[in-house]
């Protein structure tokens, strides 16, 4: 029964045959159109369309107004009994300054920049997502399949132990041993589909519907030039994202400078009067006076060198920590590769002659069941340590190349 449901588990999570193969580039590809990339795409593409109306003046300003109208006497708010009484319509224009216009369009261009790096880590975060989940659903299917197998054998061999000891050939202990064996594998075979699922449903995350098909049966393979990496580390999105960081300290710098610039306004006005008198124009013209800079604009100006200062130092500071983790990676890539080799080559092809030995001589009589379960569970090992190893390096190898190698221009 505990293998049944074990293959009723495999079975809700594999596909049918004949849909399509998701191979582990289709799965990357794929999670470029999810939603957390259109969103990002989108607040660029807004913040872009913002740009060219930073810089522009403002709206002009409709003025309607009362003039002298009379608060006293018998003429008290009548407007057309005294004669300075008048009524006025007119435009009045801000005029800020060109440092001030050119600073807020390099300030939304700087934003625009922002979105970009953003959209490019949302795209850089979709495409890791989906290569860790299809990479742990292809190792989490492979181990499921070398379980089921051994669960298969285990269970064939508690029942051939009881067929002994029905006959009076075996011992109760053997019978018992092979038992829990076959119980213990059951419960490892439904670990390992349960951790199938779990994956699936990961890939689902990044790709929908798509994960549903059925993995490409080979392994995902990566070229790991360390040389190429090192390279191109400041190619890494993350990276990047502080030159956008950098030109918007420098737009709010000028936004700062521009603030000693004085703006000025103008308005133009056509009054009304008393139709004995003659209709009146005006025109009006503002002028700020920044007098106390020492007090207002200058500290500001230098929050804005310090913005500046500390985007160069989170810069270098991200430098500092992307190589460690690059060199770290590329380490541990390394190990990894060379204890797989040991682990497939060396490890792995002892273990199983030791199992198959003492199955050999378990058969003859000359060796006891316990004997025979430690060597089998040590091949078990060793098998599921080649899949673990190749996992790893699978996982650090998409990492490394997704986030340097695929960056490079």
């Amino acid at each position: 029964m505990r293998l049944a449901w074990l293959a009723c588990c495999v079975v809700g999570v594999v596909p049918i045959a004949h849909a399509q193969e998701l191979s582990f580039q289709d799965a990357v590809t794929r999670a470029e159109d999810g939603p957390s990339v259109i969103a990002r795409r989108e607040a660029a593409r807004g913040a872009q369309l913002a740009v060219r109306p930073a810089g522009q003046l403002p709206d002009p300003q409709l003025v309607l107004g009362l003039q002298n109208v009379p608060v006293e006497g018998p003429d008290a708010y009548r407007l057309d009994r005294d004669f300075m009484t008048m009524q006025s319509i007119g435009i009045m224009q801000d005029m800020p300054s060109g440092a001030e216009r050119r600073a807020r369009r390099a300030i939304a261009e700087a934003e625009a920049g922002r979105t970009e790096a953003d959209l490019d880590l949302a795209r850089l975060e979709a495409r890791l997502g989906a290569a860790r989940a299809w990479i742990a659903a292809y190792y989490a299917g492979r181990r499921v399949e070398v379980l089921v197998g051994l669960a298969r054998e285990a269970r064939a061999s508690a029942e051939a132990a009881r067929g002994r000891l029905a006959a009076g050939g075996g011992s109760v202990n053997e019978a018992i041993a092979a038992e829990i064996e076959a119980a213990r594998m059951e419960d490892r075979g439904a670990d390992a589909a349960a951790a199938l699922i779990a994956a699936r449903a990961e890939l689902r995350r990044w790709i929908g519907e798509a994960a549903s098909d059925p993995l490409a049966a080979e392994e995902p393979q990566f070229t790991v030039d360390a040389e190429h990496l090192r390279a191109h580390l400041r190619r890494h999105p993350a990276l990047l994202a502080f030159q956008a960081e950098a030109l918007a300290a420098d737009a709010e710098l000028r936004m700062a400078r521009a603030e000693r610039i004085p703006d000025w306004s103008w308005t133009a006005m056509y009054q009304r009067r008393d139709d004995a008198f003659g209709d009146m124009a005006s025109v009006e013209v503002r002028i700020g006076l920044p007098l106390f800079q020492a007090w207002r604009q200058g500290p500001l100006v230098e929050a804005r060198r310090a913005d500046q200062r500390r985007v160069a130092a989170e810069r270098a500071s991200a430098e500092r920590e992307h190589l460690a983790a690059l060199q770290s990676s590329l380490a541990d890539y390394a190990a990894t590769q060379a204890n797989l080799v040991r682990a497939r080559d060396t490890r792995l092809p002892l273990a199983r002659q030791r199992a198959d030995a003492a199955a050999g001589a378990f058969a003859s009589g000359a060796m006891s069941t316990d004997t025979v379960i430690a060597a089998r569970r040590d091949a078990l090992e060793a098998e599921l340590d080649v899949i673990a190893l190749s996992e790893r390096r699978a996982m650090l190898g998409a990492a490394l190349t997704l986030q340097y190698a695929e960056t490079a221009p």
